[in-house]
């Protein structure tokens, strides 16, 4: 009976163990990468060749959002998610990124380093951190790569060129 108590414990553990490491890797604020959206449902924001921006409605996001955007490609769905905080002082700005990276390292790991930006990678997605600063304004910016979106992205490039040959 002890074998199996200590068993069955063991299991447990070993069960709610692979659950939350399974959940860490999840695409944030209740999404999933290659989701299509509603144009009626989600505003569509700019439209760029095969790529849709839409404010991304969500009720899972942090309270000191600004702006949670999405970036929808036509073959492969939602593939890109940018979630940037209030306008802050660049002290307030630099405390919340430290936060932010000390979190995200807990759940993804030891993050790379370059130019102020943290990157991390996860299960099917890549995790950037870092300040945005624009015309004195400062804001922490978190942006979600999902897995297919270097083909999207490739796509509007090639679109956009032609544009510009077209002019």
């Amino acid at each position: 009976m002890r074998k199996l108590s200590f068993s069955l414990i063991l299991l447990l553990g070993f069960v709610s163990f692979n659950a939350q490491a399974a959940e860490e890797d999840q695409p944030p604020y209740g999404v999933v990468f290659g989701q299509i959206y509603d144009a009626m449902e989600h505003k569509t924001l700019k439209r760029r060749g095969n790529v849709r921006s839409v404010k991304l409605r969500t009720a899972d996001r942090p309270t000191d959002t600004e702006e949670l955007r999405a970036e929808i490609c036509d073959e492969y769905g939602l593939q890109i998610i940018t979630w940037r905080s209030y306008i802050r002082s660049l002290s307030s700005t630099a405390a919340r990124h430290i936060e932010i990276t000390e979190e995200f390292t807990v759940k993804y790991g030891k993050p790379k380093l370059r130019r102020g930006s943290a990157f991390w990678q996860a299960k099917g997605f890549v995790v950037v951190a870092k300040i945005r600063s624009k015309d004195k304004i400062h804001q922490n910016q978190i942006r979600y790569f999902g897995p297919k979106n270097e083909p999207c992205f490739e796509k509007l490039i090639i679109h956009q060129q032609q544009q510009l040959k077209n002019k």
